[in-house]
């Protein structure tokens, strides 16, 4: 499915047997359901689909779980789109309005990434729609958005996939992977590892000499600041606010010249918090000020030895 790319937000209606979804949620086993995707032009498209449960460790501490839909082929090709037909829909983990911007907050740190680097999944926000099969309506709506599924990323980008399950280092193209690193420093993220794959996509690209890291799945960051959100047990932080470096040594002159693509998006950057739909002022002001610090610590010639150049080569954490 190729998604629209839009300002403003779609209406995703879902119909579907949500009891019996969230009843046998560890099965991960397709259900029929019905999509009606609304556009803010009111343009509509129906699909017949199928649906299920996804992901692990959401599914064991959420109380409102992530989907995947998987949609008819015929009926994307009568509406003249990508015959790719998995997406993944990334929801809130509890029915409140503070944990509507916990999801707003990670759909902001894949815009992030993707004024970072082209080799970014695509994200469309959109407001969730859960209704039974008699019409009425499951839960209230809430905020969502749609993530690429890995396959149509991979067809965008000219590539092909890696199936590897143990990814070693000498495999992994050092450039793009010191600007995944960097990054996740700069969101406070430290739920990733490149070993076992844990939260990165490894693709193969035209013009890369290795494979190349696509990160996703943010909302364990500090950016995001979620409050079932924790560093990894081996890590002894106190807050997921608190930064901690876990990419390679590199070269000083590497690393500044990888850090110039964040210098260059800085106003761009500075200025999506408060151009995210629904993020509250809150929100948009902590994420904006979490994001400020970064630059001062890569502007602060003192932060960026101690922080990075010399925080480096320190994952996994050394017993």
């Amino acid at each position: 499915m190729q998604h629209i790319r839009q300002d403003s937000i779609s209406d995703l209606y879902v119909t579907a047997n949500w009891n019996y979804l969230e009843n046998h949620k560890s099965d991960k086993k397709y259900e029929s359901a019905d999509v009606l995707l609304v556009s803010d032009s009111r343009d509509s498209m129906k699909f017949h689909a199928r649906i299920r449960t996804r992901g692990n460790m959401r599914l064991e501490i959420c109380t409102r779980l992530p989907y995947k839909l998987k949609l008819d082929k015929g009926e994307l090709k009568t509406y003249g789109l990508s015959a790719m037909n998995e997406v993944d829909i990334v929801e809130h983990c509890h029915a409140s309005p503070q944990y509507d911007q916990y999801l707003l907050r990670e759909y902001l740190a894949y815009k992030i990434w993707q004024l970072i680097s082209p080799n970014a999944y695509e994200v469309e926000l959109i407001r969730l729609h859960f209704t039974q099969s008699d019409g009425s309506e499951a839960y209230e709506p809430t905020y969502a958005f749609l993530l690429e599924n890995t396959e149509e990323l991979v067809a965008r980008l000219g590539g092909r996939p890696n199936k590897t399950s143990v990814i070693s280092n000498h495999a992994v193209d050092r450039e793009p992977m010191l600007q995944v690193a960097l990054f996740e420093f700069m969101i406070g993220n430290t739920d990733w590892y490149i070993f076992n794959r844990h939260n990165l996509e490894f693709v193969v690209l035209p013009d890369h000499p290795l494979l190349v890291p696509i990160p996703y799945d943010f909302d364990y960051s500090g950016l995001v600041d979620a409050p079932y959100a924790a560093h990894h047990t081996s890590i002894n932080l106190s807050s997921v606010r608190i930064r901690y470096y876990q990419g390679w040594c590199f070269p000083e002159e590497e690393v500044k010249r990888a850090l110039k693509v964040f210098r260059e998006q800085k106003q761009a950057i500075l200025k999506l918090p408060y151009e995210i739909p629904g993020l509250d002022q809150k929100s948009a002001n902590y994420t904006h000020d979490y994001l400020v610090d970064f630059f001062d610590i890569i502007d602060n010639p003192r932060k960026l030895e101690n922080q990075i150049l010399k925080h480096c080569d320190m994952w996994p954490v050394k017993k």
